[in-house]
């Protein structure tokens, strides 16, 4: 096959760690390549070699720009592509890029550029749309000393066209820890200031140093550059939607509301398909109350879908990321159907990522559709990564939905031991609850090969629990505590708890979480009646768990709720969510739940739209009560859970 004419040309210094993946990535794409060594001390230059590469050494004189332009001036194909050394070709195939470089053709291309942010590649990114593969003609060379750029020059001669080809460049200079190692804030500004002595009015200088404190957080100072350009700046200057969303964003966090609105409406006038920018504008609707419209906006993204080609964005925009986030206003308009439909399809989007699966599982187990959960986890199983099964399994094991953890073990990345112990306790929870030895026994062979095996340990603890009852459950807790958590328990706080709190709530909630797994009843209301249990906030555990406590027996949750209105002496003020977990708990056993006339007024008062409708089920069972003859009223179209989950939302 042969290699297309292409030169590559690269301005290198100390890129060691990244050069040599950069040059396997060009390997029968391009003809040669030409380097630009502006003062390397490491063996950058040695990789460099063992590719072919034509090395020249640059004075680095500050500007980008002309160590730039000096590799073009020794290029010797009739096409240019431009890299850096932290960037590498992602899936280029020589006769795709072959056609592109027909006579005829444009005179260059926009490549989509994926810029990994965060810790880690592969996760999270941003993208944009960068000429950087052109005609070799010495009327085309970069301009700007920083951000330097090609597309003005071509846009400069007569009948200059840039189209875009779908070749992907992976960037992987913008993570946390290369932007550390290279400060390139520090030389960013450095360069910006230094260019703006000579360019006072320079639009794109002015832009650019508007971009460096937006990505440094500094909000009021690229708010108060950025704003002004919006009357100077060229419709066609490639960034305007760019500059749009940066200046709304940063006058929204500066704390200037009404004028971030202003930007934000002009700007998706002027682009009403830039689902940035649209997510964006929802965010801040969302903030003044108005779920409605930030969801018609949400709706507007995702009629767009991926627009990545036309605008620089952002993972998931237009897609799993605008899914979720229209989810999650759906449930705060109590749109509950479509609120799961957008997390299914987030999720179908992006199997690998956590957020949409918990809050498609959650939403799914609250409100009794398992056996829809299990279903769509069928289909997106072999996508599930390890990261994902370690929260899902604990969130089946605390809802006690068999049929869904039944579904999780056959994922091939469960690691094998997880696999074996699941197995077991999925027989000993469900398949054979009123037999718990052979389980016990089982754990007891695996605690011999592993005894400091969280998950072995604690299971171990709570099988005993439920047929020793209350003596087992106060003999063994203190050894459950000495033991780390293990992903079995979910680690949560409750949200007005601080960070050096007690540990007793991390401590008495991993034990109410094992001991309703294992269905220990009476060991759980045991743990429930001691001294401090006026204060536990059984609504801030895990949220599936809650749905497991609704799957204990009648006799139970009986004696639950007569806990609970035993201790309303002693409770805090009212709590919107931990009364609707015990209406929920009530309703389950065919009680009316009780409501004191310091609780009712304190829920009006919470402003907790799920405590309303909470309240208007609550005089709607009254009625029921007071006049049986009417028959049942039509309580429950939203499930007492989803409202506890709603009014915890809302804090």
């Amino acid at each position: 096959m042969n290699i297309p004419g292409v030169s590559l040309c690269m301005i290198v210094k100390n890129e060691s760690q990244h050069l040599e993946h950069c040059l396997r990535s060009v390997q029968g794409i391009v003809s040669e390549i030409i380097i630009a060594d502006t003062g390397s001390t490491d063996n950058s230059m040695d990789t460099a070699r063992r590719f072919g590469a034509r090395i020249l050494s640059v004075p680095w004189e500050h500007d980008f720009s002309r160590a730039r332009n000096r590799t073009l001036e020794l290029a010797t194909c009739a096409w240019i592509l431009v890299l850096d050394a932290d960037e590498a070709l992602a899936g280029w195939n020589p006769e795709r890029v072959q056609n592109l470089l027909e006579p005829g053709s444009a005179e260059g291309y926009f490549l989509p550029f994926i810029h990994y942010v965060g810790e880690a590649a592969g996760r999270e990114y941003v993208t944009d749309n960068v000429c950087r593969l052109f005609r070799n003609d010495e009327r085309i060379r970069f301009r700007g000393s920083i951000h330097e750029e090609v597309a003005s020059s071509i846009w400069s001669l007569p009948g200059g066209k840039i189209a875009y080809a779908g070749l992907p460049v992976h960037h992987y200079g913008y993570l946390d820890g290369e932007l550390r190692r290279k400060d390139k804030a520090s030389r960013n500004l450095e360069l910006i200031h230094a260019a703006l002595q000579l360019e006072p009015d320079s639009i794109p200088l002015r832009y650019a140093l508007g971009t460096e404190y937006y990505q440094q957080g500094d909000y009021n100072a690229a708010a108060e550059l950025l704003l002004p350009l919006l009357n100077e700046v060229p419709a066609d200057s490639g960034y305007t939607a760019d500059l749009y969303l940066k200046t709304a964003f940063a006058l929204q966090e500066g704390g200037q509301p009404a004028e971030a609105e202003s930007v934000y409406e002009a700007g998706s006038r002027l682009y009403p398909d830039f689902t940035d920018l649209l997510e964006s504008y929802a965010g801040l609707l969302l903030e003044q109350g108005q779920a409605w419209q930030a969801y018609l906006l949400l709706q507007r993204a995702l009629d767009s879908g991926n627009t990545s080609h036309k605008y620089p964005s952002s993972s998931g925009s237009g897609t799993s990321r605008t899914r979720l986030a229209a989810g999650r206003v759906c449930e705060q308009l109590f749109r509950y159907g479509e609120a799961l439909e957008h997390y299914r399809q987030a999720a179908g989007y992006a199997p690998g990522e956590p957020a949409a699966w918990e809050q498609l599982a959650t939403l799914c187990l609250l409100s009794g559709q398992e056996e829809e959960l299990t279903h769509i986890t069928r289909q997106l199983l072999p996508a599930l990564p390890r990261r994902v099964l370690t929260r899902l399994v604990p969130a089946a094991l605390n809802a006690r939905a068999a049929r869904w953890l039944a579904a999780l073990l056959a994922a091939p990345q469960l690691p094998e031991e997880i696999r074996q112990l699941l197995q077991v306790l999925l027989r000993a929870l469900f398949r054979d609850a009123e037999q718990p030895e052979a389980a016990s026994a089982a754990l007891a062979r695996m605690q011999q090969e592993a005894p400091d095996d969280p998950w072995v340990s604690g299971y171990l603890w709570a099988l005993s629990c439920r047929s020793g009852g209350i003596a087992e459950a106060g003999q063994g807790q203190g050894r459950l505590a000495a033991l780390p958590p293990g992903p079995a328990a979910v680690r949560s706080r409750p949200a007005q708890q601080s960070a050096d709190a007690p540990p007793s709530w991390a401590e008495q909630s991993r034990a109410t979480q094992l001991l309703v797994q294992a269905g220990a009843w009476e060991a759980l209301l045991q743990l429930g009646s001691h001294s401090d249990a006026a204060r536990f906030r059984w609504s801030r555990l895990p949220l599936p768990l809650l749905q497991g406590l609704l799957d204990a027996p009648a006799p139970f949750k009986v004696q639950w709720c007569a806990m609970y209105t035993g201790q309303a002496d002693h409770r805090p003020p009212a709590d919107a969510a931990e009364w609707l977990l015990y209406a929920a708990i009530a309703c389950s056993c065919g009680q009316v739940p009780l409501l004191t006339h310091a609780e009712e007024q304190a829920l009006c008062q919470s402003g907790s739209a799920a405590a309303t409708v909470g309240l208007s089920y609550h005089r709607l069972l009254l009625a029921a009560e007071t006049h049986p003859q009417g028959g049942s009223p039509a309580v429950g179209s939203i499930p007492w859970l989803l409202l506890v989950k709603s009014a915890l939302q809302s804090r």
